[in-house]
């Protein structure tokens, strides 16, 4: 019960983190001021916003991309916590969802890692520092976990289905 409500929890919070994120895109193309307050973000682009404004939108595509996804997994955890049923937790649908999100990770991996290149890339064209995106390795490294659970939940399907035809 107590990681359903904190799944619910991170859910929400991403929710929130990705819309004040674009709400703040979207104030900050009218008022000139606003990209110093990015809404979940450590980035100060207010420079990048004055100096070049595609870049400044290109990295706030990624801000809210990678929220988005964040939203998206926890969605897909919470779901998955509120339907497993502790009498019988091996089950496809379970192994397909562990699964499932275990390659969602690997996507916000790969997001994360193409825009900290993009990120530093930018900084050093031009010559304004930014920031940097959260640590994004643990993604790659929490994706390769959450596959091996639902590598081990096949394997506990079949050798429940193994049981069930000799009984």
């Amino acid at each position: 019960m107590v990681l359903k409500v904190l799944a619910w929890l991170a859910l929400v919070g991403y929710v929130f983190q990705c819309g004040g994120q674009i709400i703040s895109f979207g104030l900050s193309l009218f008022n000139h001021e606003a990209p110093k307050n990015i809404y979940g973000s450590s980035l100060s682009l207010r420079d990048m916003y004055q100096h070049n404004q595609q870049y400044f939108i290109y990295i706030m595509s990624f801000l809210i991309a990678l929220s988005a996804m964040h939203s998206y997994v926890w969605y897909r955890v919470a779901g998955l916590l509120t339907k497993l049923n502790l009498q019988d937790p091996f089950s496809r649908r379970v192994a397909r969802a562990l699964e499932e999100i275990g390659i969602q990770l690997l996507g916000i991996w790969i997001v994360s890692v193409i825009a900290q290149q993009s990120v530093a890339w930018m900084a050093k064209n031009s010559g304004i520092h930014v920031g940097s995106l959260h640590a994004v390795h643990e993604y790659l490294f929490i994706a390769g976990i959450v596959y091996i659970i639902s590598q081990v939940f096949k394997r506990g399907i079949e050798i429940q289905e193994e049981n069930e035809l000799t009984v």
